[in-house]
């Protein structure tokens, strides 16, 4: 049985296609039970390999969820609520939830299912059969006893409790009974505030963070060639050492008591302390400048830095978007290039040492480490190699958090690999910068999401910052529009970068110099890009058209600049040929500024600064729009018909509450059609452009 039949087998679906889950009674367990519902790699043998439905823990590379509590039907029920959540969501053919999450949402209904376990209750279909006065105590001693919510106003994660959320596992009376204890206890099942918009590392912090990089760099790269030669030679001796037959579970044990290795530890101590935790540095500018998430940078292998064309570039593996892994390629600047390259010299020259235990037939290892040393070989992360001076460890690439006990008290055991190694107390211009954007705070969710940083306090780094901090950046300073964001940062939609656009345009002049890189490259590609379609007359809005009928007639009318907006023609540029036209236009096309959905090519003399309705801009005789561009407008189409959609469903009442808002989307589905359905294409000297 595969996992889709496995599905099919313990739920089913009602005229709506909402998912239930069957009764434990009507599946036949031993026929799926041995059914892979998981699969992970790992260079830790206990978690490699693949998981069946009988398994009492389901883990994916980063987190795991454990039903060893539970048994019988309980377990059965609570296993398929978690499997449907994340492979089907909640209707038949949908698309789940991260794995992830549902680990977050399935916490209270294992806890229910402990609970009700202790008092011989043997399945939840059971329970919704127990009297309304018992099932209330037992909800009562789930929210005091077992989750602790009790005497706080806290926030419940009502996934599995509410109606259509659960699969079918709680009747209608049963989830009534639970919800008026909620409110009992002033337990809400929604934020009291809406999450906060994640902020940007303040300016003047992240250039003493890169500086502190850059000081790494340079170290690693004066003492890198020496380590290199000291780690062959000791890489040597390995190969050639002979072993008394112990079996080794850990590289440092092949090297203890054997003189002829440990006197060739000197030359390699100098070296180790510089490029020791140097993968985490490489880590920061990855993230700093190319936008790449977490996981997403974490992914890199050896290679992944490449350079063409005098443009840098990283691969990664994508797996945001959709549930299959896919390798794509960001653009990178010259110091990240260089950065991945030194520390790939560091990490080869681990695994050299690797092989050498491996390639030696004297030395016995267990089975664990053997595969740990061939799967981390295999696998050539990296950031996927322990610092070590003398031994070879491989891990499957996790970045370090602080614990809560870590955070309270600073005992120096904080995870080396971390962004919490980069720390700097808030100044009174960092504040400033954080308050101007609208965003500072502490944290962007949870139950201190309104604290805010003070003068003095260390601000703490996450990837997900370094991220908003080259979108921000991008847009700040008008070299780019969000569809190359987006192209950068791999969304799916268009409009889901819009959440970037809502930061400011006013840059300080330190943001400047630290994404200097990108600049000339941002421009070069959007002239590039504008004038190529302009030859083959596929720009719309009423500047592209005019770029069109140039390439067509291979003529540019050079328009008055007085201000007067007369559109008076000074004088005609002629050009011999449709490559002469594109090279005077990307050379000319630099003072354009990105809007999220077109370009304006009017430069400071454009009276809408940062517009954010696309209405007003489409008969503009300076804005144009590209190929790309179009998916954007198509998106936008797509929100304000189904918000009108919605509007139109509402009572007379309600619709003149919502009228301005109606208008608003009546206007961006009006001048989307203008944009979308303008697609005539040109002949250039008898054939199509």
């Amino acid at each position: 049985m595969k996992l889709i039949d496995l599905i099919e087998h313990i739920s089913e679906s009602d005229d709506t296609g909402l998912l239930k889950i069957k009764p434990f009674s009507e599946v036949d367990y031993h026929r799926f039970k041995a059914v892979v519902v998981y699969k992970t790699a790992s260079v830790n043998s206990a978690r490699h390999g693949e998981m069946t439905f009988s398994d009492d823990v389901w883990r994916d590379p980063n987190r795991s969820v454990n039903f060893t509590t539970l048994s019988g039907a309980i377990k059965f029920e609570v296993k398929s609520a978690f499997l449907l959540a994340n492979y089907t969501g909640l209707f038949e053919g949908g698309n789940g939830i991260k794995f992830s999450s549902a680990c977050q949402q399935i916490a209270p209904l294992i806890k229910f299912g402990e609970l009700i376990q202790a008092y011989n209750i043997d399945s939840i279909a059971s329970f919704n059969s127990l009297p309304a006065l018992i099932k209330r105590n037992y909800f009562i001693k789930l929210l005091k006893d077992k989750l602790g919510l009790a005497d706080k106003k806290m926030t419940f994660n009502h996934k599995f409790f509410a109606e259509n959320l659960n699969y079918g596992l709680f009747t209608a009376d049963s989830l009534a009974i639970f919800s008026e204890e909620l409110a009992k206890f002033n337990i809400t099942t929604a934020r009291e505030e809406k999450p906060r918009s994640y902020p940007i590392v303040p300016s003047a912090l992240l250039q003493k963070v890169i500086g502190e990089c850059e000081i790494k760099f340079a170290e690693a790269n004066n003492i890198i060639g020496q380590w290199q030669a000291a780690n062959h030679n000791y890489v040597d001796a390995i190969r050639n050492t002979t072993d008394t037959g112990i079996q080794h579970s850990y590289a440092s044990a092949i090297v203890n008591k054997k003189p002829h290795l440990n006197q060739l530890v000197a030359p390699l101590r100098e070296g180790f302390r510089v490029l020791n935790n140097l993968k985490l540095h490489v880590l920061l500018y990855i993230l700093a400048y190319t936008g790449m998430r977490k996981e997403e940078a974490l992914s890199c292998t050896l290679g992944c830095a490449s350079q063409h064309d005098g443009k840098y570039y990283v691969e990664a593996v994508l797996t945001k978007t959709d549930d299959t892994k896919t390798t794509m390629k960001w653009v990178a600047n010259q110091d990240t290039y260089h950065a991945i390259a030194m520390l790939e010299r560091y990490v080869k020259a681990m695994h050299q040492r690797a092989s050498a235990i491996l390639e030696n037939p004297q030395i016995k290892l267990t089975a664990a480490f053997e595969h740990q040393l061939r799967h981390g070989l295999h696998a050539k992360l990296l950031f996927g190699v322990v610092d070590n001076l003398t031994s070879i460890k491989f891990s499957d690439v996790n970045l370090g958090t602080r614990t809560s006990s870590q955070a309270a008290n600073s005992d120096g055991k904080e995870p080396k690999f971390s962004l919490h190694r980069f720390e700097y107390a808030l100044s009174t211009q960092d504040l400033d910068q954080l308050e101007s954007l609208g965003c500072n705070a502490k944290s962007v969710r949870g139950y201190n999401i309104g604290e805010k940083y003070v003068e003095g306090e260390i601000f703490h780094i996450t990837p997900h910052m370094l991220r908003h901090n080259f979108a921000w950046f991008i847009i700040a300073n008008r070299l780019g529009e969000l569809d190359d964001i987006k192209h950068q940062f791999k969304h799916l939609a268009s409009s889901m970068t819009m959440v970037y656009a809502a930061r400011g345009y006013e840059s300080p002049d330190e943001m400047i110099g630290l994404f200097e890189d990108f600049e000339a490259l941002l421009v070069n590609n959007i002239a590039q890009n504008i004038a190529t379609q302009a030859a083959a007359g596929t720009l719309t809005g009423e500047a592209g058209k005019r770029l069109n009928k140039g390439a067509k007639n291979l003529i540019f009318n050079v328009t008055a600049a007085d201000g007067s907006n007369t559109g008076r023609i000074v004088k005609q540029l002629h050009f011999k040929s449709l490559d002469a036209y594109k090279i005077f236009l990307a050379e000319n096309l630099t003072n354009i500024r990105g809007l999220p959905h077109g370009y304006c090519t009017a430069g400071p003399a454009c009276k809408l600064k940062n517009v954010g309705l696309p209405s007003g801009c489409v008969y503009c005789p300076s804005y144009l729009v590209t190929e790309q561009q179009r998916v954007h407008w198509q998106a936008m189409k797509n929100f304000a018909d189904q918000k009108l959609g919605f509007y139109n469903q509402l009572s007379a009442e309600q619709q003149q509450e919502y009228s301005l808002l109606a208008q608003s989307w009546r206007d961006t589905s009006n001048a989307a059609k203008v944009i979308l359905t303008d697609k005539t294409p040109l002949k250039v000297k008898g054939a199509i452009a």
